[in-house]
């Protein structure tokens, strides 16, 4: 019984270790860019950051974990219900601007955190959207859904621990880079509806195994927030 019991902690540990090497990473970033505003160096970090998120996870799960190569793709379906679930947290984002409006986030608020970027610019702001949608979503789902639940299921067990724990950090940066520009209602209102999400995008990928399922919820929800970014920005 020892050489299981050995392997398990074996495993365990190595689980432990690859989620705090990648699940800290966004938080980093968020830090160095609204905390510390360190300017160039913040961008560095921004973009290391990324590349850090984007190529840990794949050498993590083959090289130290011992993984085989896998595109995700959806072996059980789940396309219809992620649909369904995009557009009812669509519906409930837009009932919810419509009711809170500015107590979840002001055009000036917007502004502020887009400015630096260079994203007040429409085109810009275009360009960045296509880029949140169908680039970074996607990054997200790997690494949130993929990478840390999957963590998250080799180190607490059960279903929904691991949802509700990778949920909580992915809200996590999140919530400390708004408490940078709207105000402490604002950001618990915000950071719930990131959580929920959260929970939704990992129930997903926990019942289907696949990220690209997960991905479809994320992205409509996406073009949910960002049609309320453009008209604040923008306007229709």
């Amino acid at each position: 019984m020892e050489p299981i019991a050995q392997s398990s902690s074996q495993i365990k540990q190595r689980a432990l270790i690859g989620l705090i090497l990648v699940g800290i990473a966004p938080t980093i970033s968020v830090i160095t860019g609204f905390a510390l505003k360190a300017g160039i160096i913040a961008a560095f970090v921004f973009i290391f950051t990324k590349l850090w998120i984007f190529g840990l996870p794949a050498y993590w799960y083959l090289n130290v974990e011992g993984g085989q190569r896998s595109y995700s793709t959806p072996q059980n379906g789940g396309w219809m219900v992620s649909t369904l679930l995009g557009i009812g947290m669509a519906i409930v984002i837009g009932i919810a601007y419509f009711l809170l409006g500015d107590l979840v986030i002001r055009s000036e608020d917007l502004a502020e955190i887009l400015e630096p970027f260079g994203l007040t610019v429409p085109w810009k702001l275009a360009v960045g959207i296509l880029f949140w949608i169908f680039i970074n979503s996607v990054l997200e789902e790997y690494v949130f859904r993929w990478f840390i639940t999957s963590k998250l299921e080799t180190l607490v067990g059960g279903k929904w621990r691991p949802i509700l724990l990778s949920a909580a950090i992915f809200t996590l940066h999140h919530t400390i880079a708004l408490a940078f520009f709207i105000d402490p209602l604002g950001n618990a209102i915000a950071s719930l509806g990131v959580f929920i999400g959260g929970v939704i995008f990992s129930w997903l990928y926990v019942q289907y195994r696949s990220v690209w399922v997960a991905w479809v919820a994320h992205a409509i929800a996406d073009v949910a927030i960002f049609a309320i970014a453009w008209q604040l920005i923008v306007g229709f």
